[in-house]
């Protein structure tokens, strides 16, 4: 008896010292929950001992059975992980507040790109890099765990932004020639460093933006920028389907790449068959991708 009553005593103990903690949802929640069930079992137990008229045992043998909570419990050590936790959760709310900035940044550049305002694009570009190396970086460095998430959603923007400038205006930005460049940026021409999910996330995005391009160069009947385009397109598939493993989050995107290139290879058909007849027409493929 007197050995439940301290493995009674020590759950309480435990449970009211992890009522302090502030647990999302998660395992460790889970987890926590069923210390209640525990202490409910015990409690049960030593109900039901004391039904079978077992008394609780208060002479010398129970003193030595019975143990100093605090020997088993380190309550400063306790506490000092409770304010570790609080910090990082305070550290996780500035990065969630401070990534929507940059992924703002981002997505309005590649507007910007798609519309000609090259200058505020590149000056969108320069924000977003700025939030990422001035803002968000020390944060996950004091956090690595925090990278996963909100940070690797902003690293992917961005790179998607800095690849289809690129891919515009050549690696160096100065090309001046009406039409793209059709340059791709390596992990390695970045100035941030980046996972490679973060890199082939952005990369296969940025083939979505090469065929929203493709749609405006082929409305203009621009039947090189469209070759162009889906060669970009098909050599990014290529590239990622002879990949050994492809990370988790880059292959739910594999099939919206597949129908781009897809879509592509059909908007030029079209538009060969529309010069082989000499006519001038709106394929079905740059309507359809419009709408998209």
């Amino acid at each position: 008896v007197a050995s439940v009553q301290m493995a009674r005593n020590l759950v309480q103990e435990i449970q009211t010292q992890l009522l302090q903690f502030d647990f999302r949802n998660g395992p460790l929640r889970r987890k926590f929950d069923g210390t209640k069930y525990s202490l409910k079992t015990l409690e049960t137990l030593l109900y039901e001992l004391s039904v079978t008229g077992m008394e609780m045992e208060q002479e010398p043998v129970s003193k030595k059975i019975k143990m100093d909570l605090s020997i088993l419990l380190d309550h400063q050590e306790l506490e000092s992980l409770r304010k570790r936790m609080e910090h990082r959760d305070e550290l996780r709310e500035t990065l969630i507040k401070k990534c929507r900035d940059g992924q703002k940044a981002a997505k309005q550049s590649i507007f910007a790109l798609h519309r000609g305002d090259r200058t505020k694009a590149e000056k969108l570009i320069g924000q977003c890099e700025t939030c990422i190396t001035r803002d968000l970086e020390p944060i996950v460095k004091e956090e690595p765990p925090l990278r996963y998430g909100s940070f690797s959603n902003v690293l992917e923007e961005y790179v998607e932004a800095k690849l289809f400038h690129a891919w515009l205006f050549g690696k160096d930005g100065k090309t001046t020639e009406s039409g793209a460049s059709g340059e791709l940026l390596l992990p390695q021409d970045f100035s941030i460093h980046l996972e490679p999910e973060e890199y082939l996330g952005g990369l296969c995005d940025l083939t979505g933006e090469i065929g929203r391009y493709a749609v405006q160069r082929g409305t203009a009947r621009d039947k090189d920028e469209v070759k162009l385009s889906l060669h970009s397109s098909s050599t990014v598939l290529e590239e990622l389907q002879g990949m050994e493993r492809i990370p988790g989050g880059v292959h739910k995107k594999m099939d919206a790449l597949r129908r781009s290139v897809e879509k592509l290879e059909r908007m030029l058909y079209e538009m060969s068959l529309s010069e082989a007849t000499g006519r001038q027409m709106k394929t079905s493929t740059t309507e359809s991708m419009e709408v998209e």
